[in-house]
């Protein structure tokens, strides 16, 4: 008989699902438990990955294998014990208690059912627990779907401490790691690799065994196949040099969470591509539309800076948003057909440009949004306000989800030019109409409503005069 902690089948079985052990095997899949004197070791593997919890504590020796659907019993809350009895017939009891509910289940597996997990290292070289994120963001940038090269991997490299991964579009390079060997290894890019179900910040200790490589996080172990048959590209050809970049955007803290927000919302109609225009020119632009019928929508970020010369550019808005998440803020540029590449201390992030055919020209009459400026501290004695007869042109925001936000209103500049005050009333124009278009169907829901409710009511009347 053995217990186990529910919580712990529970994680176990978001790894499998993660690492697509319950799928894509000639057989049904199953999951063993080992008990003994040094604890309970739960482990399940295909021909790739291969995964192991030790649940400390001293059991009797004990084997038991369950079907993996059997960890969907016990995917819902709580940590109540779910404990596992052998039974004839290659029969298993599970018994368990659902909010207060006892609970039990018979699970069979096949007579030659087996779990073939790997060896395991005999010992582990100790890494930072940065390296457990690392993996994670090395994952996200391979390709699914390789043809020519092993894109589907991770490229490990043992004496330069580095983890390489491209998707032929992008390309992530992180250093400065403690691997434990010295060679260079491909591994399938799992993603149960770095998942944050195992992030507990504890260092990670990585092994290897044969053809396996293990990395271990607390008292979970994943073990991944060592790939010896794929090719990797050569990207130490591709990147280029930071110091040869022709100019380069410094991008603010500010405005990079603004941008965060604001990019994923601007209008497009390539859903292929995704394409927007930065534009480098004293001041950093960004533009988009969704089609070549409609107007410009430009976003102006105040807070950052070009260093070097003018240029313009077009890339997928995802490259973007990527970047900005990973936390890069510069950006460096080498001209309208070369990749940019975003670096820091011990990363480098290249990605490819679009075509320059799709650059964006500047419009004559674009949407603008800027992001918001600096906060001025008050004084202390502040002086009211002189009335003045000055034209303001509103920034066009997109919406957005925070209540701050929607509370904020759009930052205008002043001018006095009569066209741009034909645009400012234009706009404001279109904002009312579009709110009073909101507030019309708010007002007829709210009548349809009061109107099911007053039939509801009579209808009951009718009922208690009938039942009366």
């Amino acid at each position: 008989m053995i217990s186990i902690p529910r919580s712990v089948l529970r994680t176990f079985r978001s790894l499998v699902r993660r690492a697509r052990l319950h799928k894509g095997q000639p057989t049904e899949p199953c999951l063993s438990l080992i008990a003994g004197p040094e604890g309970c070791r739960i482990q399940a593997a295909s021909l790739e990955v291969a995964i192991e919890y030790c649940h400390p504590g001293q059991f009797e020796p004990e084997t038991i294998l369950l079907p993996v659907k059997a960890l969907d019993a016990w995917g819902g809350r709580g940590n109540e014990p779910v404990t596992l009895e052998q039974q004839p017939e290659h029969c298993v009891l599970a018994s368990w208690s659902d909010r207060g509910v006892p609970r039990q289940a018979t699970f069979r597996v096949a007579a030659k059912a087996a779990v073939n997990f790997p060896e395991r290292p005999s010992s582990f070289a100790s890494s930072e627990p940065e390296l457990w994120p690392a993996l994670r963001n090395a994952v996200a940038t391979v390709d699914r779907c390789p043809t020519r090269y092993a894109l589907n991997c991770l490229h490990l490299r043992g004496l330069l401490g580095r983890i390489d991964a491209t998707d032929g579009r992008q390309i992530l390079s992180q250093a400065g790691y403690n691997l434990g060997f010295v060679d260079d290894l491909l591994v399938s890019a799992s993603p149960v690799l770095g998942c944050r179900e195992l992030e507990t910040g504890e260092a990670v200790g990585i092994g290897r065994a044969g053809d396996w490589i293990g990395f271990s996080v607390g008292n979970w172990l994943i073990m991944l196949r060592i790939d010896k048959a794929g090719r990797f590209p050569q990207i130490d050809d591709i990147m280029p040099q930071p110091e040869l970049a022709k100019s380069r955007l410094e991008l603010s803290p500010a405005d990079a969470s603004f941008l965060s927000d604001v990019l994923p919302r601007l209008p497009c109609d390539d859903s292929r591509h995704d394409p927007v225009t930065i534009d480098l020119n004293g001041r950093v632009l960004i533009r988009s539309r969704e089609s070549s019928e409609s107007r410009t929508t430009e976003v102006e970020l105040t807070n950052s800076q070009l260093v070097g010369e003018p240029i313009k550019f077009c890339l997928n808005r995802h490259f973007i948003e990527r970047a900005v998440s990973l936390g890069f803020r510069q950006v460096h540029a080498y001209g309208q057909s070369l990749p940019v590449l975003c670096q820091d201390d011990r990363r480098r992030y290249l990605s490819a440009l679009l075509d320059p055919e799709n650059v964006l020209p500047a419009s004559d009459d674009p949407i603008r949004i800027e992001s918001p400026g600096p906060q001025a501290r008050p004084s202390r004695n502040p002086r009211p306000k002189e009335k003045s007869m000055t034209t303001t042109t509103p920034v066009e925001a997109q919406p957005t989800t925070t209540k701050a936000a929607r509370a904020k209103r759009p930052r205008a500049a002043t001018t006095s030019s009569p066209i741009e005050q034909a645009i400012f009333l234009r706009d404001a124009l279109a904002v009312a109409v579009r709110q009073a278009n909101e507030l019309a169907r708010t007002l007829k829901h709210q009548r349809r409503h009061e109107r099911v409710l007053a039939s509801t009511l009579s209808q009951l009347k009718l009922l208690q005069k009938a039942a009366g």
